[in-house]
């Protein structure tokens, strides 16, 4: 049930320390703080030296142009359109990723062929809007868009140079393969 309010003991708080002169000057802590900076300068020094010798470094630090990270497969980069093997793309143009995109990033057109099948005459991804979500990717009955791993490419300084088409979003099912193999693995585990 717990203790009554008028039996608590309240507890004595220490307002007026006094502080020694060592203390009030504050000279051990920055003098701490500086080791603690100069240590990492110096290890972060020998390491680009050494790098450029090619030996192995010890540092994290990613050289970016010369150097790629390898991402992970659950990296959410670019929304991109996955094509098969006689090069169309896999979307039937449902519709579901534009209804459920929360930035209202995506515009899709349908029409249909002489078969009676459905396909995106125009599929228009704005990526100055987009929040990188994935609602899109766990909603699309097809796998037909996935969240790639591209980043490079998303910062423009017009954004007119961010409206991608989908001859731009289309990809080969092997260059996204990774993904697709991550979201049937992760997406398997829900019982919908």
């Amino acid at each position: 049930m717990g203790i009554p309010i008028g039996k608590l003991k309240p507890k004595k708080v220490r307002k007026n320390i006094d502080l020694t002169l060592w203390e009030r000057l504050y000279i051990f802590e920055i003098i701490r703080g500086m080791t603690v900076t100069t240590k990492h300068f110096m290890a972060n020094l020998v390491g680009f030296v050494l790098h450029a010798k090619g030996k192995k470094r010890n540092i994290i630090t990613v050289y970016y142009p010369e150097e790629k990270v390898e991402l992970p497969p659950a990296y959410r980069g670019r929304p991109v359109l996955v094509m098969r093997e006689n090069g169309k793309e896999r979307c039937v143009a449902c519709g579901l990723c534009e209804k459920i995109c929360p930035a209202s990033a995506i515009s899709i057109i349908a029409e249909e062929n002489e078969n009676g099948d459905r396909y995106p005459a125009s599929y228009l991804l704005d990526m100055s809007r987009c929040v990188f979500c994935g609602f899109c990717e766990e909603v699309c009955p097809k796998e037909a868009i996935v969240m790639s791993s591209e980043y490079e490419g998303l910062a423009k300084r017009d954004r007119n140079d961010l409206l991608c088409t989908k001859e731009m979003l289309l990809r080969t099912e092997n260059s996204v393969k990774g993904r697709i193999e991550y979201i049937r693995r992760i997406y398997a585990k829900c019982n919908y």
